[in-house]
């Protein structure tokens, strides 16, 4: 095991789907499926393909990796992560989205408006009460969807403050999470 490149965890922002699995409610990255347990770090790898990474050049590596893209992803600030993940589409199981503080550590890689890192852990989890659009399943049905608080609550088992952030829109959210930030 190597030493942190720093002492202190470097902390941004992160977005991730809550989505049920064994019946209970858990973070799952965005970009892949991969779920975050609670009170077990999330440890990064690299999910090129072995004929990408040729092609670039690159060998096979630890990730994060200065001339790759892989790592844990988190930027500056809420405002970046809210508008990053209004472009990634909802998987079906979504539950809700929510927004919160990461702990980067180990290696970490600073690329613009934010950072990868070989591992992580939420350190705040903030649950909107701004609700997606709602969106149809084959048959016609709105999918149903759980309270926030009864969201907040299932999430409490990550071990870090959860908070419901009444809000209408994600423009609204980022603007409570970080008063002094520009708007989207």
């Amino acid at each position: 095991m190597r030493a942190p490149d720093q002492l202190e965890p470097q902390v941004g922002w992160r977005v991730w789907d809550v989505v049920e699995l064994d019946g209970a409610l858990r973070l799952c990255s965005l970009a892949f499926w991969s779920i975050w347990l609670p009170l077990q770090e999330a440890t990064a790898t690299c999910r090129r393909s072995p004929g990408a990474a040729g092609l670039a050049r690159i060998p096979p590596h630890a990730a994060p990796q200065e001339r790759c893209t892989c790592g844990i992803y988190a930027t500056q600030t809420a405002a970046q992560v809210l508008a990053y993940s209004g472009g990634v589409r909802r998987r079906s199981d979504t539950v809700h989205r929510v927004i919160g503080r990461v702990s980067l550590w180990g290696t970490v890689v600073e690329c613009e408006g934010g950072w990868r890192a070989s591992h992580a852990y939420p350190a705040v989890l903030h649950v909107p009460t701004a609700r997606p659009r709602p969106f149809r399943l084959a048959r016609g049905l709105a999918r149903p969807s759980l309270p926030v608080e009864e969201i907040a609550l299932a999430l409490a088992g990550y071990r870090v403050p959860v908070e419901v952030v009444d809000c209408a829109s994600e423009r609204v959210l980022a603007r409570l999470l970080e008063p002094g930030s520009l708007p989207l």
